[in-house]
């Protein structure tokens, strides 16, 4: 292993969430231990990587397992000390990561469930279909005795929103279909609301909703674990 810590980001699902992620990394780094000149900030190895997924179709495990691979075999052999994925999908995935490396390999679920900011009895959550699905967030949050708000139609709504902004990125069409989400979220009752989708981060800054973003969760656990390991408070 390389004297150098070097942080892992397997990024790259889907391809414009790679750069707000590391914005968020940085952001930590200032917050948490002060950085501020360039050689204040971790050594980064980043692996934009493909994937086989699309919002509203199934998913090919072995495809998407075959791409996983190539990734964390990218990263573990650029001799990084951590590994962070920032895409809640392939987290339905996350022994058989482990399995990949010898790298320890951040829980965005983990770190995304202790960041919740109140005591809601109902929680929403924005994300894939596969995601909402797998169930690995109603799972931690029904331990918590947490309801998750959800139908069909609402998840319709959902995927398209995905779709288009992976399209075009945030405009005046994707702002009213994410108004109309946010509407039935609030006539539910529903004011915490966790994104599971890296796609629809975009979209914190226009809602009155109180958003816990995972991958935003993530980076301060990733950060957090640097500023452990390298001693720097």
């Amino acid at each position: 292993m390389s004297s150098i810590y070097r942080i892992g980001i397997l990024a790259g699902m889907g391809p414009r969430s790679t750069a707000p992620f590391l914005e968020y990394v940085l952001d930590e780094c200032e917050h948490q231990y002060g950085a501020q000149w360039d050689e204040d900030f971790p050594h980064m190895m980043v692996y934009s990587l493909p994937t086989p997924f699309h919002p509203k179709k199934p998913l090919d495990h072995p495809s998407m397992i075959r791409s996983l691979q190539v990734g964390m075999d990218a990263l573990t052999s650029a001799q990084c000390a951590i590994i962070a994925i920032p895409c809640n999908v392939v987290h339905q995935y996350y022994e058989q990561l482990c399995e990949m490396t010898s790298l320890p390999l951040l829980n965005i679920i983990d770190e995304t469930i202790g960041c919740l900011e109140t005591t809601s009895a109902t929680i929403g959550l924005l994300g894939t279909r596969s995601m909402i699905e797998s169930g690995l967030y109603q799972t931690q949050l029904a331990r918590l005795h947490r309801d998750v708000y959800w139908n069909a139609t609402l998840q319709q709504s959902i995927d398209e929103l995905i779709v288009a902004t992976k399209k075009r990125g945030v405009h005046q069409e994707t702002l009213s279909q994410w108004k109309n989400i946010e509407r039935e979220f609030i006539q539910q009752g529903v004011s915490e609301v966790i994104i599971v989708c890296t796609d629809l981060t975009l979209y914190t800054q226009w809602t009155s909703l109180t958003m816990i973003d995972s991958t935003q969760a993530l980076a301060k656990g990733l950060v957090k674990r640097y500023v452990k390991e390298q001693h720097l408070r």
